[in-house]
């Protein structure tokens, strides 16, 4: 099993669910690969709201990604002597998917972090891991909105494929 990150991306934060990283099993039939996140850091960079303000961060599951635009991301490789992942990942989305918990609370994890501040989601063993089935489309994406931050949302995205 090979570990992989990709970088999280949102040039900018708003008052409605942004995707700042999009991560799914490919759709062609032999790449299709079981994904365990097993750890996600984030934060928010660039000029900061002049009253002090908080950023919520999602992380929720989706089933298609046929509405789906932005940059595609090759995940680098922790171990440079494996090979390239088969899952798919992009950040900087331009156009959402349609999530499987769409609305606040109907998602995996969900925070409040502190313009200023940054956070570290890490399984704490195996069985703590979020898992996306081997399913053509199936993913998650880790997602951010503000009602008075307007710069850039950033992190990482650690998983594995098996």
């Amino acid at each position: 099993m090979a570990n992989y990150e990709a970088p999280l991306l949102q040039s900018t934060v708003s008052t409605t669910y942004k995707s700042a990283g999009i991560l799914y099993v490919n759709v062609a039939a032999n790449t299709q690969r079981r994904i365990m996140v097993y750890e996600i850091e984030m934060g928010q960079t660039g000029g900061l709201s002049s009253s002090d303000c908080q950023c919520q961060w999602d992380v929720s599951r989706f089933s298609s990604t046929a509405t789906l635009a932005g940059t595609s991301v090759v995940p680098n490789l922790m171990d440079p002597a494996d090979v390239s992942p088969l899952s798919l990942y992009f950040n900087a989305i331009s156009a959402e998917l349609t999530y499987t918990g769409a609305n606040f609370g109907a998602g995996l994890k969900n925070w409040g972090i502190n313009q200023r501040g940054s956070y570290r989601w890490r399984a704490l063993d195996d069985g703590d891991n979020i898992i996306v089935a081997a399913t053509a489309g199936n993913g998650i994406g880790v997602r951010v909105l503000s009602t008075s931050f307007a710069s850039s949302a950033v992190g990482n995205i650690s998983f594995v494929e098996r």
